[in-house]
């Protein structure tokens, strides 16, 4: 998977098995470890991430991609619920090729802004030895030096008022534009959670925001809201589209993004394209990366449509919402899309304005909070 390398500037920030407790010895923050492996961590961060302070650490060089698979349904309590696969495949290093992982559930209340309760994707905060090969704030090696911008490493979240959003890459084509800032989509997801409290109040911060839509190119958001509502905005070459979808994975929705490709000089369509003229197998899905994830999900959707209400709703319960989620996680010892990794699952209650995550694959234990932090 390629490697975006961020330069996060300051001008554009400032405009249940609990073991131990450490600290952050730069931003004094406590962490709790949730599961035994050291994948998870809970934070309860009180650090002012608009102020000056975070901003330095903002300057840093860090990394950031995202794969991801989100859909929307109802709970059979006709609550909204949001369903997410986070992919990243981290390893421990170039020579050794482990699986790792540090995410951390963060909840914020910035003053004058919305409660949060959201999951970042934290495994660079150690600058020193960013690839540890389990977590963690409480492993041997950690440093903290980067610890305060978690509120900008956040993947996905819910505020106080409900609403949801998520961030997934799209390919940047060759020729097309590039994202002005990579880190762009990581800090508008954070502006959407403390300023928005439904989808039209986000699609009006992501027209106006400081940060523009060229600055994340190769990114878009999942929107949903506690009544209900959801979009998807993507931006692609400086134009932002709003697309109607309950389910999104890697490649754009408002545009044409059929991957067709000449073989032996001659133009196959890679939608119906299975096998090359040798024979061996080609994962090309027409649509672009993502989209053997995308048809998955988009038929467990459809399957679970109410036909006999007026709405036509999806209906799931959280159970079956799960099993949806599973059929899509990513296997790091394929290729059908190029070689991933699932870093977690989550299902955000949008009514209850509660997050569940599942951590590195493990379904058999989840870790609820709801948007106070408060352990459920």
């Amino acid at each position: 998977m390629r490697k975006i390398i961020i330069y996060l500037f300051l001008s554009i920030i400032l405009a249940g098995c609990q073991t131990t407790n450490p600290k952050s010895d730069a931003a004094d923050q406590e962490f709790v470890r949730l599961d035994t492996e050291g994948y998870l961590y809970y934070m309860d961060y009180t650090e002012d991430y608009y102020g000056e302070k975070v901003g330095n650490e903002l300057k840093k060089i860090t990394e950031f991609d995202t794969g991801c698979s989100t859909f929307f349904t109802y709970n059979t309590e006709g609550q909204p619920l949001v369903c997410r696969n986070y992919d990243y495949p981290h390893r421990v290093s170039e020579e050794d090729r482990t699986l790792t992982g540090l995410n951390i559930i963060l909840h914020c209340k910035p003053e004058g802004k919305y409660e949060s309760i959201a999951v970042a994707d934290a495994i660079w905060c150690d600058t020193q030895n960013p690839l540890l090969s389990k977590g963690g704030p409480d492993m041997p090696g950690f440093t903290s030096d980067m610890v305060a911008i978690l509120p900008y490493q956040c993947m996905d979240g819910v505020n106080e008022k409900g609403l949801c959003v998520s961030i997934l890459r799209v390919d940047i084509k060759e020729g097309e534009q590039e994202a002005r800032i990579p880190a762009g989509s990581s800090i508008l997801l954070r502006y959407i959670l403390d300023d928005c409290s439904t989808v039209e109040e986000a699609v009006e911060e992501i027209r106006t925001s400081s940060v523009k839509t060229s600055d994340w190119q190769s990114c878009h958001f999942f929107l949903a809201d506690a009544q209900g509502n959801r979009a998807v905005a993507e931006s692609r070459n400086g134009i932002l589209s709003i697309i109607e979808s309950d389910v999104i994975t890697n490649f754009y929705l408002g545009s044409d993004d059929i991957a067709d490709a000449y073989r032996d000089g001659k133009l196959r369509e890679a939608a119906v394209m299975m096998t090359d003229s040798k024979g061996n197998a080609q994962y090309h899905f027409g649509y672009g990366h993502g989209y053997h994830r995308f048809v998955t999900i988009a038929a467990q959707v459809e399957r679970f449509k109410d036909t006999q209400g007026e709405e036509m709703r999806t209906v799931m319960s959280e159970e079956e919402a799960l099993v949806g989620l599973r059929s899509a996680v990513q296997n790091p010892h394929t290729n059908v899309s190029g070689v991933s990794m699932t870093q977690y699952s989550v299902i955000y209650n949008n009514a209850l304005k509660t997050v569940t995550v599942w951590p590195f694959q493990n379904y058999k234990k989840s870790y609820s909070y709801d948007v106070t932090g408060g352990r459920k």
